[in-house]
């Protein structure tokens, strides 16, 4: 959420200091947001039955794959309808915020394991970490 809305405060100034500042605010506006993607996949797995998180990665790719054709186009339109790229860098800013909100309110993590009404336990989570067949006994 901060990655976010630290990329949407680097865009917002780009469009209103002067052009001498402006490329430092850009540089943390991609700062912000590629920051913020690696943090975002982790996510669906947080919320999701393993069963069916692979297929909601898919369909958040697919989404995402859609967001490449619309979001320049947002832009252009944008640019178009303000005679300038200020309409789309404000635009950019707050689809960012918009982001953050989102993730506000989806915040929490691990719920599909407290709807099932039991507890997450160490050996659940991890490759390796269940119990071992011919192992050595485990004492509690």
């Amino acid at each position: 959420m901060g990655a976010l809305l630290a990329g949407s405060a680097g865009t917002l100034p780009a469009t209103l200091v002067s052009p001498w500042p402006g490329p430092a605010a850009l540089c943390l506006a991609a700062m912000g947001f590629k920051t913020s993607s690696p943090v975002f996949w982790t996510i669906p797995q947080s919320y999701l039955d393993a069963r069916i998180a692979a297929l909601a990665i898919a369909l958040v790719n697919s989404l995402g794959n859609l967001g490449g054709f619309v979001s320049p186009t947002a832009f252009g339109i944008l640019q178009d309808a303000t005679g300038s790229t200020r309409g789309g860098l404000i635009g950019l800013s707050v689809v960012g915020v918009l982001a953050a909100a989102c993730v506000a309110l989806v915040r929490g993590g691990g719920q599909h394991e407290r709807a099932r009404g039991r507890r997450p336990r160490d050996r659940d989570h991890g490759p390796g970490r269940g119990p071992v067949r011919g192992g050595p006994a485990r004492v509690r």
